[in-house]
């Protein structure tokens, strides 16, 4: 099924010319056919000649329903433009033209209706002028059809231009992501709630869930109907009624709308690229309606940039928005509308006095600006794309140098680049000022460069400039050892001066590296190298070869220190298995010959 929303002035025969091609009057209401006055959305289908199906939407003409002419024409792509031919170009038609122009619908055609009630003169004259004022629109290719919905003139020729204008009209497509504009709600008896919209973005099946987004609510689809016939499933680009189970009629709106859970944005702060309406105002008001899909919302707008090219527009409520969506602007204290919008970027944090200058780039590079660093998920979310066309996005983007991949995520080259120089930064000032201290760890590091901690380890990820070992960031040409430093060496030749009888270390914390490192040997509070240690061994080793004991006063004379030093050093031999006290005595432990004369 196709969908093709009729639009032109009031009274110029578009719901007469939808019941002559459908044989279904949409003017539903009794005041609607007592007054001959379109006033709310109408619904046709028919049959086209190729035999396709085409689903109509019939939207009012009058100026004082444009509200809902807008609910109609906000989903679909193709149009059916009616001008009359004994009143030609009226003010509705031009302002039908420039909302169809906003929203970009580029594809259907224009009718000219009542051709029978005119001369041929003059139907020349309402041709040549409904082709002039299309020139400057997005329906400047669409053809004039004449006919006249009561004899029946020319209606078979616009059953075949419909048919070539729907066969040069891409086909909605299936990206997984289905989005219901609702138009209508009503409860038939004993059917419960029942919406309809033109469906977008995706199919929908029974059984479904989906979410009421206003409402943040869940509702199951019961049954789906499509052109008057029920259906399983619905393919994106249809007219379709959806029953719901766990709603109440009550409780939705047209303007509602349908999604997945988890594949929009409720964006609540779009930046929108504007473009007015002829004779508009030459600024934007602050408080404007948005036209959205079926619904209009109101939204408080701030021009970006000083000028109205740009506009960041905060609604009432949450909607599903994604870039490329496109609303009409409607100025609520003239009731007139004044331009149209498409989104760039949907809640940027770009503060707005330097949007102006983000908004231009190019999309992946513009959103990476807005939001940082993107997964693939997040980016489908804000451009509305499945992960084909995501991924054919990205792809571009890299390959010219806009955005690059880092992990998991994608980021501005700049960023990158920034964020690893802030770090090494950090890193080399960290070693200069502690060159004992291994680095720094890397979510301490993350934490004062005000990063994630997996953007740093993805940004540091394969970059030979920093390394990080067992979560520690450094320098590769670091040294990292303490007994390897000026320092360290110092201390241990201090030490080895009195290898049995040594000072306190005056820099406890090159010290505490050392021990370590296993340069140095705490020994029950006192620090002996771990050369002083072997050396110590290797003295007592002898004497208890030579003698079979060893008394504390004996060791003292051997290794030439005091008894402060030298019962420390006999105890710990005494727990390692290299002595065995005895009274007052030492003999060989079990461990004399197995441990190394030179080992700590």
């Amino acid at each position: 099924m196709r969908v093709v929303a009729t639009a032109g002035h009031v009274d110029h025969g578009k719901s007469s010319l939808v019941l002559a091609l459908t044989g279904t009057d949409p003017d539903r209401f009794a005041e609607e056919k007592e007054r001959g006055l379109t006033i709310d959305l109408g619904f046709a289908f028919t049959d086209l000649p190729s035999g396709a199906t085409v689903g109509f939407v019939d939207v009012p003409g009058h100026e004082r329903f444009v509200k809902n002419m807008l609910a109609g024409v906000g989903a679909v792509d193709v149009a059916l433009f009616v001008v009359a031919a004994n009143e030609g170009w009226m003010p509705q038609s031009e302002e039908h033209l420039r909302i169809l122009d906003v929203l970009g619908v580029h594809h259907g055609i224009v009718a000219l209706t009542k051709a029978d009630t005119v001369s041929a003169e003059r139907l020349d004259d309402a041709r040549r002028s409904v082709v002039e004022h299309l020139a400057t629109s997005s329906l400047r290719d669409a053809p004039v059809v004449v006919c006249d919905s009561v004899s029946g003139r020319g209606l078979d020729d616009v059953r075949r231009a419909l048919d070539a204008a729907l066969a040069a009209t891409p086909a909605a497509e299936d990206l997984g992501r289905p989005r219901l504009w609702i138009d209508r709600v009503f409860a038939p008896r004993g059917a419960g709630t029942v919406v309809t919209g033109t469906l977008l973005g995706g199919s929908v099946a029974v059984d479904d869930t989906l979410r009421v987004v206003r409402l943040d609510r869940a509702a199951r689809v019961r049954a789906i109907e499509s052109a008057h016939a029920a259906v399983a499933e619905v393919k994106p680009g249809a007219r379709v009624a959806l029953n719901l189970a766990g709603i109440e009629r009550q409780a939705l709106t047209r303007g509602d709308v349908l999604v997945r859970a988890g594949q929009w944005f409720d964006a609540t702060e779009v930046d929108v690229r504007i473009t007015p309406i002829p004779g508009a105002p030459s600024r934007l008001p602050a408080q404007l309606r948005a036209a959205v899909g079926s619904g209009e919302h109101a939204a408080r707008a701030r021009a970006l940039g000083g000028d109205r090219h740009f506009a960041r527009l905060r609604f009432d409520g949450p909607l599903p928005l994604a870039v490329g969506d496109r609303m009409v602007l409607r100025d609520p204290a003239r009731s007139s509308t004044i331009a149209g919008a498409e989104v760039l970027d949907v809640g940027s944090v770009v503060p707005a006095r330097l949007a102006a200058a983000v908004l231009p780039r190019p999309t992946v590079a513009r959103l990476l600006e807005g939001h940082g660093w993107l997964r693939r998920d997040d980016l489908a979310r804000l451009v509305g794309l499945d992960q084909r066309g995501v991924d054919a996005l990205l792809r571009d983007a890299v390959d010219r140098g806009e955005a690059v991949v880092v992990g998991e995520w994608w980021a501005l080259p700049a960023d990158v680049e920034a964020l690893r120089d802030r770090a090494r930064g950090a890193v080399l000032e960290h070693h200069a000022a502690d060159a004992l201290s291994r680095g720094l760890e890397l979510s301490a590091l993350a934490a004062t460069l005000r990063r994630p901690s997996e953007h740093l380890r993805a940004a540091l990820e394969g970059w030979d400039t920093l390394v990080v070992t067992r979560g520690v960031v450094h320098a590769p040409e670091h040294a990292v050892t303490a007994a390897g430093s000026d320092a360290g060496r110092a201390l241990l030749a201090e030490l080895d001066a009195t290898p049995f009888s040594p000072p306190a270390p005056a820099d406890p914390a090159l010290a505490r590296a050392l021990v370590r490192e296993g340069a140095l040997v705490d020994v029950d509070g006192i620090l002996f190298t771990s050369d002083a240690i072997g050396r110590a061994r290797a003295v007592l080793r002898a004497a208890l070869v030579d003698g079979g004991s060893i008394t504390v006063g004996a060791a003292r004379e051997l290794l030439g220190s005091t008894r402060k030093f030298v019962v420390p050093l006999l105890e710990r031999f005494d727990r390692e298995g290299f002595t065995r006290r005895r009274g007052d005595v030492r003999i060989a432990g079990p461990r004399l010959d197995a441990a190394g004369s030179d080992q700590p």
